[in-house]
């Protein structure tokens, strides 16, 4: 009978045991004993190799104050064995193998062979742990009366579910006084699910080709990096949290239908341009900034260039038929001149298409050329253009209409002044929507991605009675690996919030431009109340990469990369966990089997919330592995991956 003495002496040999674990692992890990058959999991199982300083055997630990000791003139089959002596009645024996990952539903059996002279009956436990290193389930076997010979005990479980890790250990009894020996202890299993994840099915390789991702950081706004994936795991679209309105549209020449805001950052300040209005038509469009340190807090920027009811102490910077649509960017070519440190494209004051401008501190601005750059399109939107360092050239993104909706076309430059023909953009769906505006964007925390915040337009939809012009807005996220072929999600990145006046047209509108406004966040912003009293612009933060991840809720999830060229020696993630969850990784040849030193099982158990984490194996370093072809294998559960990338400590 096992009293609650007996327990708690268990209970607290367990957690010591579990206290050695990270740092048995770190210097045991290669640790096997040489007398060990294919079949026998136990580590060390005959105790001959004893190198670690203060533990009896290699991969093996007990507690202070048991008497345990390691014999070398010969064991039951090599040169080494156990020796306990339990002197005392008041406290039992144990020794733990290292623990190694269950399988869940598997049939194990545990054994050990023991030998003593005294009137003692000591056994074999198989004891098996949860996530959380709490033991769950157990059983044992004691010699049958005193073994005077080596006498084995055999013990059998089955694997419980939740079953994450498994030992062996021999032990006695308090009140069992006496000395025995062990030796050859045993570990085996057959059948079982996946260690760490019953049910699940392992991600094989697909035929995807070799990408050299050297240290880019990847995201999983698209499946490019996902060879094959199983289980519980899909990529999950993520929202901004709407925060505070960062600019009320309550100024004279500005009005209930200014649109178009593009967020420019300059050093330590930031610029918002926006539409506004004078006077109806074309000639009263004009063009207005606003200024802010943190992107939070805008002040318009008293720009004293155009005049507006008898005076020019307003914000406006540009008056016409371009500021429609005036849309300007800090170019970034580290060729451009001085007086053309800020670009933008608009409506062109010379004929009908679009025009660039430009100007050196953003305020002060001149149409480049006497006629139109770009003719092919329709431009009733908020056109724009920016410097690709990856291309090396200007990019431009505009509408034009195709198959009876709102389109996209795009076309590149050397100069700024000179553009290709514009050609459409490829979507991976068939979908017919109406994209007003495209808000794509190259994503600066990897860079080879551009982003887009498409504003659609759903003109056949009313939902607020009475409103004189239908139609109804959100936005989505797409994105692209080449500027010409965009992947689009279904359902809106931005939807529209609970107030009535969001519901009604040409709301929900992005600006263009991320900001980062904090250590963890990005900031996007976005229109309200348009054609309504109150007109304002939002903001909303989302996480740094969190626009989309790959997410196992409620059920283990795998995913297989497609062939990796790496630089490096870590892998960093950017991920979070609920308190249940968890993440382990794993190094993978072509063929999708593990490198030694960097299995799933070789991987930290990772829980938590951080951007930027570097992954631990028992492998350690990476750097052997840079001129290999590999794959990394990820297995989730109630977790969020955001974003990964090899990089160099």
């Amino acid at each position: 009978m096992v009293t609650d003495h007996h327990q708690n002496f268990i209970i607290e040999m367990l957690s010591v045991n579990r206290s050695y674990l990270t740092f048995l692992a770190l210097v045991l890990a290669t640790s096997r004993a040489a007398v060990a058959s294919e079949s026998n999991l136990a580590p060390n199982p005959s105790f001959e190799q004893a190198d670690a300083d203060g533990f009896i055997a290699d991969d093996w630990t007990t507690r202070q104050g048991i008497k345990v000791e390691r014999l070398t003139d010969g064991g039951r089959t090599g040169t080494a064995c156990v020796r306990f002596s339990d002197d005392s009645p008041e406290q039992g024996q144990m020794l733990e193998s290292r623990r190694i990952p269950a399988r869940p539903r598997g049939n194990y059996t545990a054994s050990a062979w023991f030998r003593t002279s005294d009137n003692c009956r000591p056994g074999v436990y198989v004891n098996f742990y949860d996530l959380n290193g709490r033991r769950i389930e157990h059983r044992y076997e004691r010699t049958v009366g005193s073994a005077e010979d080596w006498q084995r005990v055999v013990v059998q479980q089955v694997a419980p579910e939740a079953a994450w890790e498994v030992a062996v250990a021999v032990y006695s009894y308090a009140g069992d006084v006496g000395v025995f020996e062990a030796d050859d202890a045993s570990l085996t299993v057959t059948g079982g699910d996946e260690p760490g994840a019953p049910g699940l099915t392992r991600a094989e390789p697909g035929d995807k080709p070799v990408y050299d991702i050297g240290q880019r950081r990847e995201l999983f706004v698209d499946d490019f990096l996902i060879d094959s994936l199983t289980g519980g795991v899909e990529r999950r679209l993520h929202h901004p949290d709407p925060r505070e309105v960062v600019l009320k549209l309550d100024q004279p020449w500005e009005g209930q239908t200014s649109a178009y805001f593009a967020m420019v950052r300059d050093g330590e300040r930031i610029l918002m341009y926006y539409r506004g209005e004078v006077s109806p038509g074309s000639d009263g469009q004009v063009c207005c900034v606003a200024e802010s340190q943190d992107g939070i807090h805008f002040t318009r920027v008293n720009a004293g260039l155009f005049e507006y009811d008898g005076s020019k102490d307003n914000n406006i910077v540009w008056q016409g038929v371009g500021a429609h649509n005036f849309t300007p960017f800090l170019d970034s070519n580290p060729d451009a001149i001085a007086d053309e440190r800020f670009k933008a494209v608009g409506y062109s004051h010379h004929g009908r298409g679009l025009g660039v401008f430009a100007s050196p501190d953003g305020i002060h601005w001149r149409e480049l050329l006497d006629h139109p750059a770009i003719t092919d399109g329709a431009f009733d939107s908020q056109n724009l253009a920016f410097w690709d360092p990856q291309r090396e050239c200007y990019v431009d993104f505009h509408r034009k209409g195709r198959n009876g909706v709102r389109d996209i076309m795009t076309c590149t430059s050397k100069d700024f002044r000179t553009w290709t023909e514009p050609v459409f953009l490829e979507y991976s769906d068939t979908r017919l929507e109406h994209l007003y505006t495209n808000g794509i964007q190259r994503y600066d925390r990897a860079p080879h991605l551009y982003i887009g915040f498409p504003a659609r337009f759903v003109p056949g939809r009313t939902k607020i009675e009475g409103r004189e012009l239908p139609g109804v807005s959100d936005a989505i996220l797409m994105s692209s690996r080449d500027g010409l072929n965009f992947d689009r999600w279904s359902n809106a990145f931005i939807r529209p919030s609970t107030e009535p006046e969001v519901w009604t047209d040409r709301n929900n509108y992005p600006a263009w431009g991320l900001l980062e406004t904090g250590p963890e966040e990005l900031s996007i912003y976005w229109t309200e109340h348009y054609r309504h009293p109150g007109m304002r612009l939002r903001r909303g933060v989302i996480r740094k990469d969190g626009f989309v991840s790959l997410q196992s809720a409620g059920q283990v999830g795998e995913i297989l990369t497609r062939p990796l060229h790496i630089t490096g020696d870590s892998l960093e993630v950017n991920y979070a966990t609920d308190a249940t969850g968890w993440i382990r990784f794993e190094l993978c040849h072509l063929d999708g089997t593990p490198i030694e030193g960097f299995t799933l099982y070789d991987s930290e158990t990772l829980f938590g919330n951080e951007l930027q984490h570097t992954v631990k194996w028992r492998g350690g370093s990476l750097s052997a592995l840079n001129d290999d072809t590999i794959r990394l294998r990820i297995r989730l559960e109630n977790a969020d991956l955001y974003s990964l990338r090899f990089t160099q400590k």
